[in-house]
């Protein structure tokens, strides 16, 4: 068969030439002689050429987490790198293409034309029925002895003992320990393993990994407590795909879910249950337990986050702390505890800057900003970096110590502000076992990495296109309305070019008459304007007020402390104040209901954009927001920062439009082109 190819026509050919039929023979040893690569040879997976010289050098390469992270550290793909942490099958899918890999292409065989006898030994038992049907498929027929076979037939289903891996949990660690026999193929699956734990230290894609993997021995690794619930995930993602395939088992799992003890002490308060979760909020609360209390729930600003916190506390009855980013929260939060499980506020624990009274309580809220700030002076004083210290060290020292390790459950609302540089160590070095994160706003970007290492995958949510179908928040109108320039203000953009494209677009003198409009028009009443700039907000009060129409400021400027900031707020919920201009307060976190939010200019920002919708979206109302940007005939520079953060994947606008009353959809038509007439005429 001198120049024959290896190809399964070639093969074909060669068997109805031949006599008598083609035969191999299966020693006692499981090994058996070819004279070249026909066709199946270069099939089969749990048979290898003897002749693969490389093979016992790479069976005995030790692995090393350093320079394997060193290494990952250059050829990190930052597309990759996002995907991993947000697309759910992430690790099925690898998991997915490595057994393919081992199965088909195990790197001991090359498909190469040779004419001297080759002996193929036994590498991969747990192989060798797909090997045996193969070969009998193309024309082959296998000699052995009957013990031979009753042997073989054992290792067909014992096979995979032989590479084995133990994942446990000890001494409050992760362990993943794997036999002598797996050492080559854990190299290839340590390789996906790695490229799913490797997390940003910081925001800079340049910078280095966290920590969070060690070398214990030569085949054992170990993963630090705060990423033993993200490595969880990875190897129930694997022992559930081993299970669900097909295919016969290629290696022994012994895997034990890291389950973290519960805490000793006993739960003192008496906790009431006044409530009924929606159906979302139930499905959000029973994949978070389903997914050992660890993960991220994402649902839109008004749907009710904060109560399937509350019930994470009602039934873990574990010392709980809850991070927010302002003062507002704290409030909220304990608003809440009291109607909804009967913790009053005198039981619950506070720290931030006004208070810091928690030692002696079993829930304890705090902002992130403080703890984060007491956390970077603890770590200042471990590096001996005394001018980095803002505190009395031993304060610092007592009190990072008690929230170390005291806790049962982590809440962390608003967690999208856990990816700052300055809340790592929070997600890093506070050691509570169940921790759940709650986000109206998790954008899939590198620096939102850090949330769902940290605080677990998203496993739910849901869009504002269901909930407004279901009715559990207002349907809102959307509209953009592009503003025309004044003859003046294309003078300046001509004169002046793009420095001035951002303070033209921003105080338009048209838009000032587009918000007049909307004001007087009895279709709005609760209203927040927002703007980018103070001086801005100044300029837009003025112009409504000689107009006769109230407005209130609400700026940094004008309420000097949290007294007057909650008058205000309350004076707005309460319809005393009907309008407000703001620019960055009440963007997130704050139970101000409007019904009508108008974006004057804006950042790129989606979060803020999706924060600023759910201002309006209380059911019972249709939420009316407008946005105001410069028409793109005229200038493009608005259009692009309004498309940056276009939220049209969130709020689903053709789900809204089918929700809309019809008359009130038709009147707010009517007064968008009522406007847009008025602007161009």
């Amino acid at each position: 068969m001198e120049g024959a190819s290896v190809t399964e026509e070639a093969w074909i050919n060669f068997i109805t030439s031949q006599k008598n039929e083609f035969q191999i023979k299966i020693q006692d040893d499981f090994s058996f002689m070819v004279d070249f690569p026909w066709y199946p040879f270069t099939q089969i997976n749990a048979w290898i050429p003897i002749r693969r010289s490389h093979y016992k050098k790479e069976r005995s390469r030790s692995l090393n987490v350093e320079d394997y992270f060193e290494y990952l550290k250059k050829e990190e793909d930052s597309e990759e790198y996002d995907r991993k942490f947000f697309y759910t099958p992430w690790v099925g899918e690898q998991f997915r293409i490595w057994e393919r890999n081992w199965r088909k292409h195990n790197g001991y065989w090359e498909h190469k034309r040779t004419h001297r006898p080759t002996k193929f030994i036994l590498q991969f038992p747990h192989l060798i029925q797909e090997d045996l049907d193969l070969l009998q498929r193309t024309g082959v027929t296998i000699k052995y002895s009957p013990e031979t076979k009753e042997k073989l037939d054992e290792l067909a289903e014992t096979g995979h003992k032989k590479y084995s891996i133990t994942v446990e949990s000890i001494d409050e660690k992760l362990r993943i320990k794997w036999n002598k026999a797996f050492n080559t193929w854990f190299h290839t699956l340590f390789d996906i393993f790695a490229r799913y734990m490797a997390i940003r230290s910081e925001d800079d894609p340049n910078s280095d990994y966290l920590p969070c993997i060690t070398q214990i021995e030569e085949r054992e690794i170990e993963v630090a407590y705060w990423a033993a619930f993200r490595a969880n995930h990875f190897w129930r993602m694997v022992e559930h795909s081993i299970k669900e395939s097909k295919a016969r088992s290629i290696f022994d799992l012994n895997y034990t879910p890291f389950t973290p003890a519960r805490s000793k002490k006993v739960w003192k308060t008496e906790m009431k249950h006044d409530y009924e979760l929606r159906s979302y909020q139930q499905a959000g609360i029973d994949k978070w337990f389903e997914n050992q209390e660890f993960g991220t729930i994402q649902l839109p600003t008004g749907a009710g986050k904060t109560i399937i916190g509350i019930d994470a506390i009602r039934q873990i009855k574990q010392r709980t702390l809850i991070l927010v980013p302002n003062l507002a929260l704290v409030d909220q939060w304990i608003d809440q505890i009291g109607k909804f499980i009967g913790v009053q506020s005198a039981e619950i624990g506070i720290f931030t800057g006004q208070k810091k009274a928690f030692r002696q309580y079993q829930i304890v809220i705090s902002t992130f900003q403080l703890l984060a700030q007491y956390l970077q002076d603890f770590h200042a004083l471990e590096k001996k970096e005394m001018d980095k210290v803002s505190r009395d060290k031993i304060l610092v020292k007592d009190t990072i110590g008690f929230f170390t390790d005291k806790f049962g459950l982590l809440i962390a609302d608003e967690s999208h502000h856990i990816q700052a540089e300055t809340f790592r160590h929070i997600a890093v070095d506070l050691e509570i076992p169940r921790r759940m994160a709650l986000s109206a706003t998790i954008e899939k970007t590198l620096h939102s990495s850090l949330v769902v290492s940290c605080m677990g995958p998203i496993i739910h949510k849901i869009n504002y296109g269901l909930l407004a179908r279901e009715g559990f928040i207002a349907p809102i109108y959307s509209e953009r309305i592009h503003i025309p320039l004044t003859s003046e203000e294309k003078t300046i953009i001509n004169q002046k070019g793009k420095s001035s494209y951002g303070k033209v677009s921003r105080e338009s003198r048209y838009k000032m008459f587009a918000v007049q409009k909307l004001l007087e028009s009895p279709l709005t009443s609760q209203t927040l304007i927002f703007t980018s700039r103070i001086n801005h907000a100044k300029i837009l009060h003025k112009f409504l007020k000689e107009r006769k129409i109230t407005t209130t400021l609400l700026t940094g400027e004008t309420v000097l402390n949290d007294k007057e900031f909650n008058i205000l707020l309350d004076k707005f919920r309460q319809r005393e104040i009907n309008t407000l201009i703001l620019v960055k307060m009440l963007n997130e976190g704050f139970d101000a209901p409007a019904d009508t939010i108008i974006i004057v200019s804006g950042t790129k920002n989606r979060r803020e954009q999706i924060q600023r919708v759910g201002r309006a979206t209380r059911p019972g109302k249709v939420a009316k927001f407008f946005e105001l940007i410069i028409d793109p005939m005229e200038l493009k520079y608005e259009f692009d920062v309004a498309e940056a953060r276009s939220i049209d994947d969130v709020i689903e606008p053709h789900v809204q439009d089918l929700l809309l009353p019809r008359d009130e959809k038709r009147a707010l038509n009517k007064l968008v082109d009522e406007i847009k007439l008025f602007l161009y005429e």
